[in-house]
Order: C-alpha cells, then structure tokens, then sequence
C-alpha cells in the first residue's frame, strides 16, 4: 500500500469513526433520558402502588364518629372498599361491639357482602370520668368491653380471613393514655393500656402469615368525645371551656390538638403496602 492509499484509508477512518461516535453519543444521550424517564414513572408508580387500597376491603369500627369518619374516608381515597360499623348512626352497620356476638356478626357481615377482609380497624372508643372510689361498676365494664373485650372478640372472628393471605393488616385505635396515667379515667387507661398487650400479642402469632397488626396512639383531638371531657372538666375545675382548651394547649407539644386526619393518614400508612416492615408498634401522634 503506498503512501496515498494510506493516507486515504486514514481519512476515510477519522470520518467514519466520529460519524459513528457522534451517532452512537446521541443514541446514548437519548437513551440514558429514556431511562432517567422511565425510572421516575417506575418510581412514581412503585409509590402510587404502596399507597394504594385498590381492591382491598377494609372494615372501621366507631365509623361515625369523629376519627372513625375521617380513617373510613382516608382509605376510600386510597381506594379500598370500605365497611363502617358503629353501635348507631347512618351509612352503617350497627353492632354492640362490647359482646362477642356483636363482634361476630360485624365480620360475618362484611365477610357476606364482599366475600373477603384484609383491613381491620378496631376505633370504636367511649369514656366515663370520676374519681376511682366513686367510678360507677356498669361504667367500668362498659369502657373496657367496648375498649378491650371488643377488639379481643373481633381479631378472633376475623383472623380466619385476616390470615388467609399475606398482606392482612390490623390496627387498634389506643390513646397516648396508653404510656401513663389520669385523675378520674381508670376504665379508660386500664383498657388502652391493656389493648397493647392485645396488639404484642396478634403482631407476633400473625407474623408468620403475612399479617401486621399495629396501635395508633392519638392525643388530644377536637372530637365529640373529646368534648365532653371539656365540658366536664370545665364543670369540675369551674373554669371556662376555653379556659381548659388552652390549658390541654399548653400541655402538648405543638400547642395545638391534633387534627383527625393527620390520625387518619398514620392510619392509612399503616395498612398500606408501605407498612409491611412495621408490626407490633404503637405510634404517637400528639402533635
């Protein structure tokens, strides 16, 4: 080859090659945005799959009151098919959720109407306040059937469905009450403490089957339960309600009540795909 041919042979090369790597840079660029893109959609629908509810059936107890009306419309907007039960109200199933028969046929009835349950939130709550030595017997035995008997009696009818299939999900409204004590509410706390024994208990038997079963742990929330407690304590201290709003204010962290549904959106996590790491927990939210 002499030296014209190897001269041409080399620019033809050098032409060819950065025609070719020019070619190659673009079909790479384009292709790592390609990917880039697609990461952020597999991402972006990873994330909507976590928080999703589509096709789950989830069962709410206390539906009609305050929380329980924001937890029923937090896992609607997440897509689950919703079945609220309270002992009155409308739009409801109405059970005695302090008798084992009440518990029974609540879960029989979702059980009936959409032949399965992965969600079970046991909210149903009621209070009683006077000192210890004159607390009422009826009083004592209502809080806790409603409070501790109850979420007993309804994990037992449902767990045959709850652990049918991986992925069941439980959780237990208890109180911030649940860590301490409180002058004139013995039923209450002995029942929020005892229902996280309850909670330990499910969490660690139901491990083995896909199911976590969780505690929510509210403080204080506008609600009309909480209310009442108000205006009784108002009665009692002879003080304003505004006076014992502000006073419960400036025993909270943020000064504030905490709104139903931020309650209801730790409630939602954890029943949803995201929560499957967590089991056997009790989260605050006190603001």
């Amino acid at each position: 080859m002499n030296a014209v041919h190897l001269q041409q042979l080399k620019s033809d090369i050098t032409n060819t090659s950065w025609t070719k790597v020019a070619s190659v840079y673009r079909a790479v660029a384009g292709e790592k945005r390609m990917t880039k893109l697609g990461s952020r959609q597999l991402e972006q629908q990873a994330h909507a799959k976590g928080w999703s509810l589509e096709g789950r059936v989830a069962l709410v107890t206390g539906a009609v009151g305050g929380l329980g009306k924001s937890i029923v419309a937090e896992l609607r907007e997440r897509g689950a098919d919703v079945h609220g039960v309270d002992i009155a109200g409308e739009g409801v199933f109405h059970a005695d959720l302090a008798t084992a028969a009440g518990n029974r046929d609540m879960i029989a009835h979702v059980l009936g109407k959409a032949g399965r349950l992965d969600i079970l939130v046991l909210n149903a709550g009621c209070q009683h306040v006077a000192p210890l030595d004159q607390f009422p017997d009826e009083e004592w035995i209502r809080l806790r059937a409603v409070m501790l008997d109850g979420p007993f009696f309804a994990l037992k009818a449902a767990w045959p469905a709850l652990t049918k299939s991986a992925g069941g999900r439980v959780v237990v409204t208890a109180s911030t009450a649940s860590f301490g004590g409180a002058p004139h509410k013995v039923a209450y706390i002995a029942a929020k403490h005892g229902v996280l024994g309850l909670v330990r208990v499910a969490a660690l038997e139901g491990a083995a089957q896909g199911l976590t079963v969780n505690a929510i742990a509210p403080g204080w929330m506008d609600t009309g339960m909480m209310r009442g407690q108000l205006e009784a304590q108002a009665q009692t201290l002879n003080m304003s309600t505004d006076e014992v709003i502000a006073r419960f204010h400036a025993e909270t962290p943020g000064g504030r009540f905490v709104d139903v549904s931020e309650v209801a959106a730790t409630v939602g996590f954890l029943v949803s795909p995201c929560a499957s790491g967590v089991n056997g927990a009790c989260v605050s939210i006190s603001g």
